[in-house]
């Protein structure tokens, strides 16, 4: 029945333009936030504000957020930008990273990155998602997995993964001087799973066999990339009020899976008091403690730990191994000077030993540089827990405001980095590693909430490279320009993405 005219249609038709005005109206208001606080800020889009491309997958949100750090100028400390209707603080200048990551780390304890979902138990307590005060107890239990002395016990494990990967492709390659295609990110995700079920999960498994265990076939599957997840895991990072409603849980449909295999081995190890210098033994010690200042930890809580090695430990090396080959393949110069090291380092300590790893030089120049120009984790956040007044500037941020460090913005920024787009592993060399400014470099953050398991990731990342370079002449395969995912929500290569092996 016609209410506002005669005509049922022409009242649904004012009706839906009324309220689209209203819409519109709203968040034409809402991106006028940092205008009214006067801070600088850049062409929105009148609804998705500055991620149309990042929301309708045309490119990551790390590509999108490098690409606003680029379109400041240098005067420009900070800019005002929106992910919808929300305003976000993108900070460009290295004095104020500092004041936020170290200096004023109390104020910005926490992410905004919460990945926290309703209805799953183990995202609620990962080391990355926790709030202060209980972080500060949990990162300080977990901490002693990874000094010096639990990673050369670690190395170990790794190794011998990485002696299974040199097998694998032994197999796969064969002895033909002619170069091989491969899908180089499966090899990967064979060689990372191996190593985290051993370090993380305590169970020796070998992901290489054929058919695959089934471990491995389990973890593939849940981390198989998808357009629903995709999408639950941008509301979870970026907009997580509405993100922990969307359903998505760490471990997707197989987390009963992994509860089971993660207790199977927490219960065998306190059965039989084994050592074995890998993250269940720190559990199981944090577990038999009496909780300080009352902090009481649910059993997801400790699986949530060896959970985080895969959503963080995985794919962070997986990436940065890939984009090291393949910016090796554009230049065989670095790649023969790499590998001439590691035969070196390997020949001079009688073997892969982790004193030979830690002592190729140039090989961390080349991961460093891979680093900064595919940082895996390309943004980093925090949340002040109050009103703040950048020191000796007129920019106030309110509570709750997140601020975001765009990394493929910062880590290519012409004003720290000469011609920053070419790959220069000697700006990380001895001579020159000081001319890099403090906190315009930070693949694993900064400050007390940085990476815990950099070194660790540093370590697996390194083992994986040797275990290819030693063996193979790695060439670029023409159908694949760009190893990089535009739809992967952090940088992360593309799953088919090939690269050609030539036995040595």
């Amino acid at each position: 029945m016609a209410i506002l005219t005669q005509c049922a249609l022409l009242d649904t038709l004012a009706i839906l333009s009324s309220l689209f005005a209203t819409l519109y109206l709203w968040m034409k208001w809402k991106h006028t936030y940092w205008q009214r606080r006067g801070i600088r800020s850049l062409p929105a889009h009148w609804f998705f504000g500055h991620f149309k491309d990042a929301i309708l997958m045309r490119k990551s949100a790390g590509v999108v957020l490098g690409d606003l750090h680029h379109q400041g100028t240098d005067e420009d400390d900070v800019l005002g930008i929106y992910i919808l209707h929300k305003p976000f603080l993108l900070v460009r200048n290295p004095e104020l990273i500092k004041q936020i990551m170290i200096k004023d780390f109390h104020i910005f304890p926490n992410h905004h990155f919460s990945a926290r979902s309703s209805t799953d138990k183990v995202s609620k307590w990962s080391l990355f998602t926790i709030d202060n005060p209980e972080w500060k107890y949990l990162r300080a239990k977990m901490s002693p997995v990874f000094t010096s002395g639990k990673l050369k016990n670690l190395f170990l494990l790794m190794q011998e993964s990485g002696e299974k990967m040199r097998d694998y492709l032994r197999d796969y390659v064969g002895k033909e001087s002619k170069a091989v295609p491969i899908i180089i990110k499966d090899t990967f995700y064979k060689y990372t799973t191996d190593v985290i079920s051993s370090v993380a999960f305590g169970i020796r498994t070998n992901c290489f066999d054929t058919p695959p265990p089934e471990f491995y076939v389990n973890a593939r599957k849940a981390f198989t990339p998808s357009l629903r997840r995709s999408i639950q895991f941008f509301f979870l990072f970026f907009l997580p009020k509405i993100g922990k409603y969307v359903g998505a849980s760490m471990l997707g449909d197989y987390t009963d899976y992994f509860r089971k295999i993660f207790w199977n081995s927490m219960d065998n190890r306190s059965a039989t008091k084994m050592k074995r210098g890998d993250l269940i033994d720190s559990l199981l010690q944090l577990k038999d403690e009496k909780p300080d200042n009352n902090f009481q930890f649910e059993e997801d809580a400790l699986l949530a730990q060896a959970a985080i090695f895969f959503v963080a430990g995985r794919e962070t090396s997986i990436t940065t191994m890939i984009c090291v080959l393949f910016e090796l393949a554009k230049q065989p110069e670095l790649q023969k000077r790499v590998r001439e090291e590691i035969f070196e380092k390997i020949q001079e300590a009688n073997g892969v030993t982790y004193e030979a790893v830690q002592n190729m030089k140039y090989l961390h120049q080349v991961m460093n540089e891979t680093l900064r120009l595919y940082p895996p984790a390309p943004i980093l956040d925090r949340l002040p827990l109050s009103d703040y007044t950048f020191p000796g500037t007129k920019i106030t941020i309110e509570k709750d405001t997140p601020v975001f460090v765009a990394l493929r913005g910062l880590h290519s920024d012409p004003r720290y980095y000469r011609d920053p787009m070419c790959f220069d592993p000697e700006r990380f060399s001895d001579e020159r590693k000081n001319e890099i400014v403090p906190c315009t470099f930070l693949p694993f953050g900064e400050g007390p909430r940085n990476c815990i398991g950099l070194r660790l990731g540093i370590l697996q990342t390194a083992v994986g490279l040797i275990a290819i370079l030693r063996d193979y002449e790695v060439t670029l395969n023409p159908s694949w320009p760009s190893p990089i995912d535009p739809r992967s929500v952090f940088t992360s290569p593309v799953m088919k993405f090939l690269l050609n092996l030539k036995k040595i």
